[in-house]
């Protein structure tokens, strides 16, 4: 194993060695590019805009593969290029949790890949494998991660996927042929077991947002009959604004509560309280974006009453 992390060591200082500012620059853009802010931006622009139920299964999958892959770490405790043992030169920027499974790789790869199988056409899968070859080379040549790091990320990415495209379909059929009452223990009983292996705050935040975006979702289809394409007789300019409106008033909420439970977070930090006000955060924030604004805009007739659809 020390050979090939060394080998994958003396990859990185080759990729290097062509490195300079404006590169430099490009990389730390396109590595943010995958990072757990697009994914919350993304979220509500396909809930909102585009189709809430292709959101809900696009936003499973993408936190099960965030759990998953922060509990390898956690597991494996692999070392990055930068530690001391290595080689502290290489990392122009440094993370704190182990490497091995790269999350940047593994998630951008869940996550494109199934927003490309919607478009039906390869080019699709042409661009989505494209852009995770650039997030995943960012990452190399970061120095944050070895090779190896990014092949583990995209074995595993690519299980996830297989089981998506495999039995996606068949569990969305039994959860929607049950009550509400079944929805509402489903999602509660994924994000329990998603903290019970290792309730640490990092492993919170998948499993608080799968609940959150889970029962918005229920609650959703059964109360407030929210449905994002559903806009008839508007066409045109007069469609998009709608969703621009949309997405404007819904993401400043979210801007707001990020900005207001991070005051209360910094209150309580180092508390026993810390991880359930975590846990609150961001379901809060997922419900929001499942629930809370798909009435708001309901409310404001941004969007038509589709109740039991």
């Amino acid at each position: 194993m020390e050979a090939i992390l060394q080998w994958g060591l003396d990859c990185i200082r080759l990729i290097q060695t062509v490195a300079n500012p404006p590169l430099t620059v490009c990389m730390r853009i396109i590595t943010e590019l995958g990072s757990a802010a697009v994914y919350i931006i993304l979220l509500p622009i396909v809930y909102w805009c585009i189709d809430e139920k292709k959101c809900l299964r696009l936003g499973v999958m993408v936190l099960i593969s965030v759990w998953l892959n922060i509990t390898l770490k956690f597991l494996l405790d692999q070392p990055r290029p930068f530690f001391e043992s290595y080689d502290p030169s290489v990392g122009i920027i440094h993370e704190r949790m182990g490497g091995f499974p790269s999350g940047h790789a593994q998630n951008s790869l869940v996550m494109w890949i199934i927003i490309a199988s919607w478009g039906k056409q390869k080019r699709f899968y042409v661009i989505a494998a494209l852009f995770c070859l650039l997030v995943s080379f960012s990452r190399v040549y970061l120095g944050v991660h070895f090779p190896t790091d990014i092949l583990g990320g995209w074995l595993i990415g690519g299980v996830l996927l297989t089981v998506y495209f495999l039995a996606g379909k068949r569990i969305e059929a039994m959860l929607a042929a049950h009550s509400l009452r079944a929805g509402l223990i489903a999602c509660s009983a994924l994000a329990f077991v998603m903290i019970l292996y290792r309730p640490s705050i990092e492993l919170l935040m998948p499993g608080a947002m799968i609940f959150g975006l889970g029962t918005g979702y229920c609650l959703c289809r059964q109360y407030i009959g929210f449905t994002a394409s559903a806009l008839s007789g508007r066409v045109g300019i007069s469609k998009y604004l709608v969703l621009a409106v949309r997405f404007l008033l819904g993401i400043t909420v979210v801007v707001l509560l990020f900005v207001l439970t991070e005051k209360v977070m910094v209150r309580f930090h180092g508390s026993g309280n810390y991880p359930l006000f975590m846990f609150l955060r961001f379901a809060l924030l997922a419900l929001w974006i499942s629930a809370g604004a798909p009435w708001l805009f309901r409310f404001l007739r941004l969007a038509e009453n589709n109740a039991g659809n």
